[in-house]
């Protein structure tokens, strides 16, 4: 079974701005986090999500999880050059 199609047991939602949880999502036994940016994180608090996930991600310690950044949709303005800086 590949990577993109196995079940997973257990997966943790986290709003990006949440930086306890981020840190906390390093040491939990799940399969996967799903790093929110778009419904739990207000829109005056997107900005410093955004820098506070793309942080988080770029220091890593979150092993073989698989992780979802789960944005606004596309058609929303602006939305390519804000999120463009979290998977870098």
């Amino acid at each position: 079974m590949s990577e993109d199609t196995r079940p997973y047991r257990s997966v943790l939602y986290i709003p990006g701005s949440k930086q306890r949880a981020l840190d906390k999502a390093r040491s939990l036994p799940v399969d996967a986090i799903i790093l929110d940016l778009e419904d739990a994180v207000t829109p005056e608090a997107k900005p410093a999500a955004r820098k506070t996930l793309a942080t988080a991600l770029g220091e890593g310690g979150y092993g073989n999880r698989v992780r979802i950044v789960r944005i606004n949709g596309l058609q929303t303005p602006l939305v390519a050059r804000r999120h463009r800086r979290v998977g870098r």
